[in-house]
């Protein structure tokens, strides 16, 4: 993807990043985090100091070890000069596949008659209404 210059990597245009994609993982928002931070001609710490974060944070992400939270990203995307939005397309549903299962069920020990139930999706206002409903019953 990328070959060492001087010190610093130069990124290829011929790499596999596909800027048009809607929909990325953990590893491609890296790759794109890394992309734009070479087209800067910046090294990890340039980025930290210009998004107010942390190098150990860049880093994470640049290894895709973990994603930024909203604020994080909005910070990446101003020091880069993008919109959040071009740097990691479905940052939100991204962020709630990390967080948590779309839907899980527990049975409380010792009360076979009820559950807990958590629901971590995004729908529309119309199903979540029904949903608030069904549950005030």
């Amino acid at each position: 993807m990328a070959e060492r210059i001087s010190g610093r990597s130069e990124y290829k245009a011929s790499a596999d990043i596909d800027l048009s994609v809607k929909t990325i993982r953990k590893t491609e928002f890296a790759k794109r985090l890394y992309s734009l931070m070479l087209q800067k001609n910046w090294n990890q710490s340039d980025l930290a100091r210009a998004s107010g974060l942390g190098r150990d944070s860049v880093s994470q992400y640049i290894r895709a070890n973990n994603i930024p939270s909203p604020l994080n990203l909005k910070k990446l995307a101003d020091a880069l000069g993008v919109e959040p939005v071009e740097l990691y397309p479905n940052y939100e549903a991204a962020a709630v596949e990390e967080e948590a299962p779309a839907l899980s069920f527990r049975q409380m020990p010792g009360d076979d008659e009820h559950m807990w139930v958590r629901i971590n999706k995004k729908v529309p206002k119309r199903i979540a209404t029904q949903i608030m409903v069904l549950l005030n019953e």
